[in-house]
């Protein structure tokens, strides 16, 4: 009980500082075959720390081509801030978000983030969408879902202007969540892979891919690297 009054007293400061300022509000874009509804917990917590509106829009990233979802990424940009306008605007993506946030940000012109953190994201591809396509090879019928995140194929993309942190999962082992990846990561993801070098910050926390936008550990971090600039 203590100690949630404590969280709570914290979490009012934070919000009366973070309110005696510029609003803030921030986009939140999910991961494949998700809905916006999965950012929920990382809205949820925002709004307690003070963030004024959260949007939580949702992709057919298996539908339309990750320029056609970015698109629908940068209307919602647009929507938010015309809601909103002078708030400073952050970000919070989760795995093949990061790479439509990318994209959004490079081929549309959007407003600077005041700061950003990318949770699992495949910066550099995944070999597990290499994986995915040779066992489900729908590819080679025009479509290609996955394309976009292979190995190399997001590397030439900046990140999104503002100060971005980078938030992954894994063991600090060599073996990681899953052996077959050969390098730490959280089961999805290597670590090597959500690096990139434009980033401000980057850490590692023991957390499985899709868990991360709901653990309570993961979250604090989120929140600490928006409000600070650093994890």
């Amino acid at each position: 009980g203590a100690d949630r009054d404590r969280e709570g007293l914290r979490a009012g400061r934070r919000a009366r500082e973070l309110m005696a300022g510029e609003p803030r509000v921030a986009v939140c874009f999910h991961g494949f075959m998700r809905t916006g509804a999965a950012m929920w917990w990382v809205a949820r917590r925002l709004k307690q720390a003070g963030w004024v509106d959260v949007a939580m829009p949702t992709f057919g990233y298996h539908l339309r081509s990750i320029e056609k979802n970015a698109e629908v990424a940068a209307g919602s940009v647009r929507a938010l801030m015309a809601k909103h306008p002078g708030a400073r605007l952050d970000l919070v993506t989760h795995s093949y978000g990061g790479i439509l946030a990318r994209v959004a940000w490079a081929q549309h012109e959007l407003p600077a983030l005041y700061r950003g953190v990318l949770i699992s994201p495949p910066n550099q591809g995944a070999q597990m969408a290499e994986w995915a396509r040779s066992v489900l090879p729908v590819h080679r019928t025009g479509w290609d879902p996955l394309g976009q995140v292979r190995p190399g194929v997001p590397a030439h993309w900046p990140l999104p202007p503002g100060e971005i942190g980078i938030l992954t999962g894994g063991t600090g082992t060599a073996r990681g969540m899953n052996p077959l990846l050969g390098d730490d990561n959280d089961g999805t993801v290597r670590v090597d892979e959500a690096r990139h070098e434009g980033a401000r910050d980057f850490l590692v926390v023991n957390v499985q891919h899709t868990m991360m936008i709901m653990a309570p550990k993961v979250l604090d971090r989120v929140v600490g690297f928006l409000e600070k600039g650093k994890f």
